[in-house]
């Protein structure tokens, strides 16, 4: 792997124009920022330590299927405190069905009392589930926004005229490395930005299908207009503040694509390629640059992280990738190194 060290901006003929970086948290977390999903941790119990609580305890939250390998887990410790901030987005993707059905099993109406509890079901489920606007969407705001780049130092050496797809909310690309806006396409959404959504949750939390799923379910119950329906719409409501619409950014991302040169290069640069952000390669990005070469760059480049990728260009029909390591780009990196 050394002799390729430094192949992308020693080639004489490398176009720089024709190169698209893909930017995710390993990025912010090579510069020293505290992006991940621990520092959120973190920041939330000196903030708001309730939610972190509420999460902990919430029994419908998916565990992280994979938190051993989990970049979270080895520089954070969320690990220590409960295995699901490891990988938060994943650990979003909530089994609505049983937290209805069993909230539901409950608090259903009793005609023979005397206080039949017609609220109850909705009421259960608003108190159980308020957490989670503040987990993904208020909190989540206020913490991204106080993380300050403005100390942070350009370490690496970028392509100067490269186009960017950043899944990063913070400015790191616009104020260490001065790249214009327009090469940038924040994907999640851009913390500069105040009137924009940063979309953080799990892609499996589609409010309209679960709308749609509990109706089909509840909806010939006689008490669904008295009762059910209103805990149906309160469960939609939290579902669609912990989604991630990631088809629903489809648009957005070719519209990018179309304004940029041919394509030589694709380089990835922290992102969690195989996981959450999956269906942007798999239905966007590597049929459209199939052809071009990959560069996955780790901040660990091990046999494991070999696996990971062949495994996924495989899936995807990508034949000319490599994997390396952030030293490719550094600028402190002895270059002679690569002669020994």
């Amino acid at each position: 792997m050394a002799s390729r060290e430094h192949e992308i901006h020693d080639d004489a003929d490398y176009d720089a124009t024709r190169t698209l970086l893909i930017i995710g948290n390993g990025f912010d977390l090579y510069h020293d920022l505290p992006t991940s999903y621990s520092d959120y941790h973190d920041w939330l119990v000196g903030h708001d330590k309730q939610v972190v609580k509420d999460f902990d305890s919430f029994v419908y939250a998916v565990e992280c299927s994979d938190f051993e390998n989990s970049l979270d887990c080895t520089r954070g410790s969320a690990r220590e405190d409960n295995p699901r901030w490891c990988s938060l987005e994943e650990s979003l993707g909530i089994e609505w069905d049983d937290l209805c059905y069993e909230t539901l099993d409950h608090t259903y109406p009793d005609l023979t009392d005397d206080n039949p509890r017609w609220d109850d079901f909705w009421i259960e489920l608003q108190v159980h589930l308020e957490y989670l606007k503040k987990l993904t969407r208020d909190h989540f705001r206020e913490w991204v926004e106080s993380i300050d780049v403005s100390k942070v130092k350009p370490v690496l050496d970028l392509p100067d005229t490269a186009s960017f797809i950043t899944f990063n909310y913070t400015p790191t690309l616009e104020y260490v490395y001065g790249v214009r806006p327009d090469r940038i396409l924040h994907i999640h959404g851009c913390v500069l930005d105040k009137n924009e959504l940063l979309q953080f949750g799990s892609p499996d939390n589609n409010p309209f299908e679960l709308q749609k799923m509990l109706e089909d379910k509840y909806g010939m119950d006689d008490f669904y207009g008295a009762t059910i329906q209103q805990g149906v719409t309160v469960t939609c409501d939290r579902c669609a503040d912990t989604w991630k619409n990631i088809e629903g950014n489809y648009d957005a991302l070719t519209q990018f694509l179309d304004t940029l040169a041919k394509i030589d290069t694709v380089i990835i640069m922290g992102n969690s390629f195989d996981k959450v952000d999956k269906p942007y390669y798999r239905d966007v990005l590597a049929p459209r640059y199939r052809d071009a070469e990959w560069v996955f760059c780790e901040h660990d480049a091990n046999e494991s992280k070999q696996y990971a990728i062949d495994e996924f260009c495989h899936e995807l029909a990508i034949s000319n990738y490599r994997m390396t390591s952030y030293m490719e780009f550094d600028k402190g990196y002895d270059q002679s190194i690569d002669s020994i």
